[in-house]
């Protein structure tokens, strides 16, 4: 019976050690904490709203640009169509005028599908060109943001206190409590 008392009292000392160590550790390391904390929100923070800005610009981008695009097609098909009424209405005119206009109309025609397909080729460059320029501007900021995570990254770590610092700080403060001011050799 006197051993279960002396164990309880043992075991009371020791959750209010525990207690005692666990207010010790708020008081010592619980700001850091909680800084550490906001600043990963922070950053986690400022990461979304760049993604989503970059997001935002590139879906603007390509939206102008096939705006652009549609344009130009819609303006050279219609700029066809004219041609072509007009060289058939002028066919009309005449039998001996007819055949040759009829040449004239195909030579026409043929140079204006060359001339689309040049201009048609010339668009699908620049939109690859923009679209490279796009995806590297993306590959930059990409990297840009890894750099950025991987630099905050390391600053955090370079800044927390060390495993091996916090278990020798917690161990002097354990003995020091226990009233036991030996300190173990390292």
């Amino acid at each position: 019976m006197a051993k279960k008392q002396s164990r309880n009292q043992t075991g009371l000392s020791v959750d209010s050690t525990e207690g005692n160590v666990d207010k010790i550790r708020e008081i010592l390391f619980g700001g850091q904490m909680r800084d550490y904390e906001q600043r990963f929100a922070q950053l986690e923070k400022r990461l979304t709203s760049n993604i989503e800005q970059i997001s935002s610009s590139i879906e603007k981008r390509i939206e102008r640009l096939n705006t652009y695009t549609r344009r130009e097609i819609d303006k050279l098909s219609e700029q066809v169509r004219n041609e072509r009424k007009a060289r058939t209405d002028e066919g009309k005119k005449g039998s001996k005028e007819l055949k040759s206009l009829g040449q004239q109309v195909e030579g026409w025609y043929a140079e204006l599908e060359e001339q689309m397909e040049s201009e048609s080729r010339d668009l699908r460059n620049t939109l690859q060109e923009q679209n490279d320029e796009l995806s590297a501007m993306i590959q930059d900021t990409h990297e840009q943001l890894s750099k950025s995570i991987i630099s905050e990254t390391r600053d955090l770590a370079e800044a927390k206190l060390a495993r091996d610092d916090m278990a020798a700080l917690l161990t002097e403060v354990a003995l020091r409590l226990k009233k036991d001011f030996k300190l173990p050799d390292a």
